[in-house]
């Protein structure tokens, strides 16, 4: 049985308001949409077969995916997902950097092991510039006297 036209808009009111609320449906929606355009644009230019032509079918595979996540955003009212990944790891990261501040700050042998290698070495390097600034030009001079 065919629809009643009166009650038509009355049934698209809130299908129309939910696209005009939910930005990550239209985003899904308009890509599909875009994807079929650019297959279709591809299928009309070149002369092989568009069943054949696989960049086609994953235009056509792409535009079905984003229709798809588009329709179900749509009907469940479901958001763009926000990204988490990047949040965890600079908390694993804090996390970690704050832990071995901690081990740092409380642990006075662990402190002393690495502070103490950090000023050896310190020492080491200063000490090793002062002495082969001066193997340097030594070196360097006896070269040109030969």
């Amino acid at each position: 049985m065919a629809p009643n036209p009166t009650k038509i808009p009355s049934t698209l009111k809130p299908i129309a308001e939910e696209l005009l609320e939910n930005s990550y449906a239209r985003e899904n929606l308009q890509e599909g949409a875009e994807k079929l355009r650019e297959a279709y644009e591809r299928a009309g230019k070149r002369r092989v077969k568009p069943s054949k032509d696989r960049k086609i079918r994953r235009q056509v595979e792409a535009a079905i995916a984003a229709i798809d996540e588009g329709t179900a955003a749509l009907a469940s009212g479901r958001k763009k997902p926000k990204r988490t990944g990047r949040n965890v790891v600079l908390l694993v990261i804090g996390a970690a950097a704050a832990g071995a501040g901690i081990l740092v700050a409380t642990n006075e042998d662990f402190r002393n092991k690495v502070l103490g290698s950090a000023k050896a070495l310190g020492e080491e390097i200063a000490g090793s510039e002062e002495s082969g600034g001066s193997d340097e030009v030594g070196a360097t001079g006896g070269g040109s006297v030969s």
